[in-house]
């Protein structure tokens, strides 16, 4: 039980999980109020606002799934090709 609860509640699988909620978050509650607000200046800055936010979510997903197909290529092939007496594979 111990070990399971150890590798549901690692960094790597709670980092993915704990990021989507906290963008989540700030959409919610700073960046959509800040939309709909009658201010032109906090109607600004709450679009400049959900930009970063997009594109540092952006960044760290295309950085998330280019490590894990990293991943995958590093792995080697099972057994390399041999050739034969001829010198064809």
């Amino acid at each position: 039980m111990k070990k399971i609860f150890k590798k549901v509640f690692s960094g790597p699988i709670l980092e993915p999980i704990v990021t989507i909620v906290a963008s989540i978050l700030i959409l919610e509650y700073i960046i959509f109020p800040g939309l709909t607000i009658d201010n032109t200046l906090l109607n600004i800055g709450a679009g400049i606002a959900g930009i970063f936010l997009g594109l540092i979510f952006l960044i760290y997903a295309d950085g998330k799934v280019k490590d894990y197909f990293d991943k995958k290529e590093d792995k080697p092939n099972e057994e390399p090709l041999k050739e034969n007496e001829d010198g064809k594979i």
